[in-house]
């Protein structure tokens, strides 16, 4: 019986769900933020970790081993140029996941799984830049009485009344 193993299996057979997690892999690292489910983005974070891992190690052997798990040539060299240098100081966590609302169809959790923005996509405070000023608040409006009246009174306030209405009533002439 084998021990320690975890791994979740998604109700498909083995061949489904290399492909299915391979898939997934290429699409956070072409797109750099998919919308997937909880277990899936779970799941594939360890993936696309170790592709990161593998291009920051920049050899033929780690180069060969991204090819056979990535399909596409151009995220290869993504991985191995882009990324490598994105992340050149950071060990691990190069993945962001975020919960999101239930879907709509079946009501299963969803999450957002995005790569972490590196230490130069961080927008740095300019010097120059000047300080954020708060939002004045609404002031009230005045009317001409309130601005006679005086200080710190309040404006007067108009009584509204009813207008009735008399019914007319036509009596039948007998």
């Amino acid at each position: 019986m084998p021990h320690q193993v975890h791994q979740r299996k998604f109700g498909r057979q083995t061949g489904h769900r290399k492909a299915m997690l391979r898939n997934l892999t290429l699409s956070v690292l072409r797109y750099e933020s998919v919308k997937t489910t909880e277990a899936k983005a779970k799941e594939v974070r360890t993936f696309v970790d170790g592709m990161i891992v593998l291009g920051k190690d920049g050899s033929l052997v780690a180069r060969r081993k991204a090819i056979g798990w990535l399909p596409e040539q151009e995220i290869v060299e993504k991985v191995f140029t882009d990324l490598a240098e994105r992340y050149a100081d950071r060990q691990s966590g190069f993945t962001r996941t975020t919960r999101l609302p239930r879907r709509v169809g079946d009501s299963s959790p969803m999450m957002l799984i995005e790569l972490m923005p590196g230490v130069e996509e961080k927008a740095a405070p300019d010097a120059e830049a000047k300080p954020r000023r708060r939002l004045a608040l609404p002031r009230r409006k005045t009317t001409k009485a309130a601005s006679e009246g005086g200080r710190g009174e309040a404006p007067a306030t108009n009584k509204t009344t009813k207008k009735t209405t008399a019914k007319k009533t036509t009596k039948a002439k007998a």
